[in-house]
């Protein structure tokens, strides 16, 4: 069992606005806004932990809040729920207290989490949805995009980090077109159960899936996450 009251401490001690969206089996679910100082920025959400066995995504996020990102706030605002899944993460599963897959469950308010996350929402929309994951299976990274306008960027992203480690060559086993070598599309077939999807319905324009090999080092994986990240925001 991970301990949860960490990500509590470390996110308390960064002294940023903290605020609480819910709370799931006694434990808190956070989101943080880093407003921009500007009059009209690009509104940007990162989100981690939708998956409880997969950490890496909750290290990234708070890696990105305890950096100086001052420079990023001239021209956009952030929008972060560092761990979607707080019982999942604790307790090392993939699924909710449940059992329910949250990141299969966006088409219902039904499950709490998804409720949570959608009224925290409301009605803002954003430039860029990214949502950081891992693969128990893959060798290495690969990621999914879904942009309207069809101007997918993401074997430039790929590209991009590929010094961090390898992308995985391997087939996703999903039903997502290839955009690239280790970059598929959001596939239509997929509606808007997951995360992403129903945030490129709703809320985004633009959505990016990272995917990390478990094999790899945590701190290899969470500064893949983030080396998508900034390299997307470049884009923005």
């Amino acid at each position: 069992m991970r301990d949860y009251s960490d990500i509590v401490n470390r996110l308390n001690d960064l002294k940023l606005p903290l605020d609480l969206i819910g709370t799931i089996h006694d434990y808190p679910i956070y989101q943080i806004c880093l407003e921009s100082s500007t009059n009209a920025p690009k509104n940007i959400l990162i989100t981690g932990g939708v998956h409880g066995d997969e950490p890496a995504g909750v290290q990234a996020v708070l890696q990105f809040l305890a950096r100086d990102n001052t420079e990023l706030q001239k021209r956009f605002s952030f929008v972060v729920i560092p761990c979607v899944n707080p019982y999942g993460y604790v307790h090392d599963t993939r699924e909710n207290r449940d059992g329910v897959d949250i990141n299969r469950s966006f088409e219902t308010e039904e499950v709490s989490e998804v409720a949570i996350v959608k009224k925290a929402l409301g009605q803002t929309q954003f430039s860029l949805a990214i949502d950081f994951h891992e693969d128990y299976d893959a060798t290495g990274f690969y990621l999914y995009e879904g942009k309207r306008d069809e101007q997918h960027i993401g074997p430039q992203l790929a590209d991009a980090v590929k010094s961090i480690g390898p992308i995985d060559t391997e087939d996703s086993g999903e039903e997502a077109p290839d955009i690239a070598e280790g970059v598929y599309k959001v596939a239509s077939e997929w509606g808007t159960q997951g995360l992403a999807p129903y945030l490129l319905h709703f809320h985004s324009e633009h959505v990016i899936i990272t995917e990390t090999p478990t094999v790899w080092p945590l701190e290899q994986r969470a500064a893949l996450h983030l080396g998508v990240l900034d390299t997307a925001l470049t884009y923005h």
